[in-house]
């Protein structure tokens, strides 16, 4: 026998193998159901339904409804109401796309995110609503496109961005982007070479990050409206013609893989060239990374102020974060006290004013002991007083077209424009944002006939119609596309730092071809580009 009755009486009491298994599948299913039904309200999704929780960032694509990017939101409702406007209305509508990070970790570079978004939701609002204006079609839908905050997480953005081109959003242009890393130049290779979607830049300078010419594009319906920092190396030493270069030294970033710096260090090089001192070198481990430099360029002004013959005048390449590093050590731990420096950079320098982190005091100076001041100047895309104050020229630019943005910006402390957030024209990304936006929205309505939306290719082909008659007047100066869409002799704004004001003050319009562009035929307004171009 197997056992006694009794024993198999008490192995028939309790349940049997399959009973069990039974019973943790029953449960294992309802618990799946359970979850699907209730888990998504228990647990909401952190980032939306449109946006994607990426390595804890809320990446993607969104018409304005997925608040979900800290200092955004009322800028973000203003969009989304916006875009509800356009979608109710009669009219045909295309869709634009903001591509930039939407986060980042520094108060400094969220203010600066925050002036692009409004510069972008002000180039869409008065494009639906100006009067003068208003008649034009196709209306206009703004999106957000976050690739993260380290500009690494652009594929998903890319993916997403293709399908609405073929959607009822009609996307018809990708603009921003504001870092010349490797990153940027990979997502835009995508979207303009693999997807054949338009792009058009904002703040990029990095020399790399454009057609060489119309017969050899690297990016295929990519145009660009700031001066490349050639463009803008040229404009400032047209500007500063009194440099003495034998008085003259650069310090240069030369981390690898970030176009601006070194497209900055050879233009700064090139134009130092008759200089006898050898540049000094550091090598940055970010954008906005501090690293270890502050005890490098302590020691690296100590060794300016022994060159022979003196210096007084540094060119320095490199991003904004570590500008204010090495301005910081010439101002406190100089040996030379007794010459006033100055430090010339360029336009990842227009956010510097706001950074908490700058020493405005030891710039100044002390005339009671002797010492003297640290300055600070800087090409930047734009300054409120560019076309505003002075000697204004007659072309390259208009006070009108730059008091249209202000007046929107204006506008937007309240409805039905705004509110945005707290706003601030100072740091050119505004109107960097605006004027992108304004070209690609120029570039869609220009090709558009009897209401129907044009094509990608129709637009990204053609974006040099925007020259003569058709240049896009921006608010910081013409934008006249050459045919690889390229600015030609795109106004350049010299910006000094007043430490007793804490603020930029604007010194003059520089031009990449030595001075604004001749005058066009009267009554026209044309730009005119020469055949050299």
């Amino acid at each position: 026998m197997n056992g006694t009755e009794e024993d198999r009486e008490e192995v028939r009491s309790g349940p049997g193998r399959v009973t069990i298994a039974l019973t943790v599948l029953v449960a294992v299913v309802l618990g799946a159901l359970l979850w699907n039904l209730l888990g998504p309200r228990i647990l909401p999704d952190p980032c939306g339904a449109e946006l994607e929780d990426i390595g804890g960032e809320c990446v993607g694509v969104t018409d304005g409804s997925s608040r979900e990017w800290p200092g955004l939101e009322q800028v973000m409702a203003r969009i989304e109401e916006e875009n509800d406007k356009v979608a109710e209305g009669n009219g045909t509508y295309a869709t634009i796309a903001l591509m930039i990070p939407m986060t980042s970790d520094g108060k400094e570079i969220r203010e600066e995110l925050l002036h692009q978004v409004q510069g972008a939701y002000l180039a869409q609002y008065r494009a639906n609503n100006d009067r003068a204006l208003k008649g034009h079609a196709p209306k206009i839908r703004l999106v957000l496109a976050n690739p993260g905050k380290d500009r690494d997480k652009w594929r998903p953005v890319v993916e997403r961005l293709d399908e609405m081109t073929g959607t009822e959003d009609r996307l018809r242009a990708v603009f921003g982007f504001g870092i010349s890393e490797r990153s940027t130049k990979d997502a835009i290779e995508s979207l303009t070479n693999d997807k054949g979607i338009p792009v058009v830049a904002g703040a990029l300078t990095g020399d790399d990050f454009g057609n060489a010419d119309r017969d050899d594009k690297q990016y295929p319906g990519f145009a660009r409206i700031a001066p490349n920092n050639t463009d803008q190396a040229d404009a400032l030493a047209g500007f500063d013609g009194d440099l003495e270069l034998k008085r003259a030294v650069l310090v240069e970033d030369q981390r690898e893989g970030d176009d601006y710096n070194r497209s900055l260090r050879d233009a700064f090089q090139r134009e130092l060239a008759d200089s006898p001192h050898h540049p000094y070198s550091f090598v940055s481990e970010g954008p906005a990374v501090e690293g270890h430099l502050e005890g490098e360029f302590a020691k690296t002004v100590v060794n300016i102020c022994a060159l022979s013959p003196a210096v007084d005048t540094v060119y320095f390449a490199g991003r904004q974060t570590h500008l204010r590093q090495f301005i910081n050590a010439m101002a406190a731990h100089r040996s030379c006290t007794d010459r006033r420096i100055t430090v010339i950079s360029g336009s990842a320098a227009s956010t510097l004013y706001a950074d908490g982190e700058l020493n405005w005091e030891a710039m100044r100076g002390n005339p009671d002991t002797g010492r003297e001041p640290v300055e600070v100047v800087y090409t930047s895309f734009s300054h409120p007083d560019g076309w505003t104050t002075g000697d204004v020229p007659e072309t390259g630019g208009s006070p009108e077209a730059f008091a249209a943005l202000a007046e929107y910006v204006k506008r937007a402390e309240r409805k039905p424009v705004g509110p945005v957030g707290e706003t601030d024209i100072s740091d050119s990304r505004t109107t960097s944002a605006y004027d992108s936006a304004l070209t690609a929205i120029t570039g869609i309505r220009l090709h558009t006939e009897e209401g129907r939306v044009p094509g990608l290719r129709t637009i990204g082909d053609d974006w040099d119609s925007l020259q003569g008659v058709y240049k896009v007047d921006g608010a910081s100066g013409w934008i006249c596309l050459n045919s690889a869409g390229n600015p030609y002799n795109k106004a350049v704004a010299v910006v000094r730092l007043d430490p007793e004001r804490r603020k930029p003050v604007f010194l003059g319009l520089a031009w990449p071809e030595g001075g604004p562009p001749p005058a066009p035929p009267r009554g026209t307004e044309a730009c005119q580009i020469p055949r050299a171009e």
